[in-house]
């Protein structure tokens, strides 16, 4: 260990916009704010103290923003979430284990946490060369073939994601052929050209991808960690949602829809508040959460002059989104993990579009699994799901307390669980 008086806990993530910070934040300044611990931060790019690298990062993180607030799914599902992953993935990490394990050495970690995508080959290899724990913290319910190690305990929000962790075969080149520092050149060679035969030869057998939608047979025993819903310590606080809609000045008799889109904001604001608008809805009001976005601000007030059939009201960025969340009746926003998370801990219905790229797809299946909310494809689904959501909204918070009662209730238990699975790795 580092220091007799202090457990050095390294937290890798990567300033991409998909809940890898959110992640790191939570575990370095709520979990882990003991005094058993001292908690370090670092991006994967800064790990490579590369240049290069950091550009790499900021382009696809840009192109992905870009793609997303245009609603154009398909493309970054394609050229993002897949491509990279097939042709790309092996290449970066052959080229980037040297520099990473050099720097992994200077900062000599007790516990090693990746809530990244794409770095835990490289994490896992240096891991288990200096014999200490190595947690990969997944984010999304869904997973991608980085996101999953033998060197790892996962940690995961639900079982379905262990289901998902454990359905693939280790027998594979990506999790059986070893990288380290000391691979050579035509062991470089070797791994990427088998890599490419596994998963783009033969991806018909061997697909990069897990979605939660259906129980597969197990093919691995990877470690794996449930540990529930996890967000920020105000999301567990339990809150009234009637003191809230006097709080914010929203009717009892009033229906209110809550739109997110997260960070990106844009076109799925406006093109779901157009939707709503045109339905006929007595007593309606749509809430919309602009963030940063003064642009899309101005959009929303703009809009909200031209129909009077429902009450329409733009938040900037606020620090009580939560409370929000609690107090109208349905929350339509993009899938994610992050937002499910969020809105079970609420207790507020979801109302989710099914076009969502691959890596937010488990939160569709999840809902639609445990009666969390609905899902739709068009404007005329939308219409149905809403009316049901209205006319059924206490079965939809029945479903999410019992599904929640499965799990830690407060923050404080959560964390406690959390930091003794981190204890508990050190002494095996």
């Amino acid at each position: 260990m580092s220091d007799a008086a202090k457990i050095k806990i390294l937290i890798v993530y990567e300033r991409s916009g998909m809940g890898h910070e959110i992640m790191a934040n939570i575990l370095a300044e709520e979990i882990l704010q003991d005094d058993r611990f001292e908690t370090l931060r670092y991006t994967i790019t800064e790990l490579l103290q590369d240049p290069l690298s950091e550009l790499l990062t900021k382009a696809w993180v840009s192109a992905w923003n870009f793609f997303i607030c245009h609603n154009w799914i398909e493309l970054a599902d394609i050229l993002i979430n897949y491509l990279m992953r097939l042709i790309l993935l092996p290449i970066g990490e052959v080229s980037s284990v040297a520099a990473m394990h050099q720097t992994l050495d200077q900062i000599a970690p007790d516990i090693l946490i990746c809530t990244a995508d794409t770095a835990g080959k490289c994490l896992g290899s240096w891991a288990k060369e200096k014999q200490i724990p190595f947690f990969l913290v997944i984010t999304d319910l869904s997973v991608f073939i980085d996101l999953v190690s033998p060197d790892a305990t996962h940690i995961c929000y639900f079982p379905e994601t262990v289901n998902a962790v454990q359905s693939f075969p280790f027998k594979l080149t990506y999790w059986s052929y070893e990288l380290t520092r000391s691979s050579s050149l035509s062991e470089q060679i070797q791994f990427i050209s088998r890599y490419l035969y596994d998963f783009v030869i033969c991806y018909p057998q061997n697909r990069i991808y897990r979605n939660i939608d259906r129980d597969y047979k197990p093919q691995n025993q990877a470690r794996c960690q449930v540990i529930g819903p996890l967000r920020e310590a105000k999301h567990f606080k339990i809150r009234e949602r009637k003191t809230l809609r006097d709080r914010f000045e929203l009717s009892p008799s009033n229906s209110c829809i809550l739109i997110i889109s997260g960070s990106f904001g844009g076109n799925f604001c406006t093109k779901y508040l157009k939707y709503l608008q045109s339905l006929f809805l007595d007593s309606l009001v749509v809430i919309v959460a602009c963030g940063r976005d003064e642009k899309l601000r101005v959009k929303i007030e703009l809009m909200a002059g031209k129909k009077q059939n429902c009450q329409v009201r733009s938040l900037g960025f606020v620090d009580n989104l939560h409370k929000w969340m609690s107090a109208v009746d349905i929350i339509l926003a993009r899938p994610s993990a992050g937002i499910l998370l969020e809105a079970m801990l609420a207790r507020t219905p979801l109302l989710l579009p099914r076009q969502a790229a691959a890596n937010d797809r488990g939160a569709i299946s999840f809902v639609e699994k445990y009666q969390l909310g609905e899902c739709f494809t068009d404007r005329q689904d939308l219409n149905l799901k809403i009316r049901r959501l209205l006319n059924e909204k206490e079965l939809y918070q029945n479903q999410i307390d019992a599904l929640l009662k499965n799990y830690p209730s407060t923050f404080e238990e959560q964390s406690a669980n959390l930091c003794k699975i981190l204890l508990r790795s050190l002494e095996s």
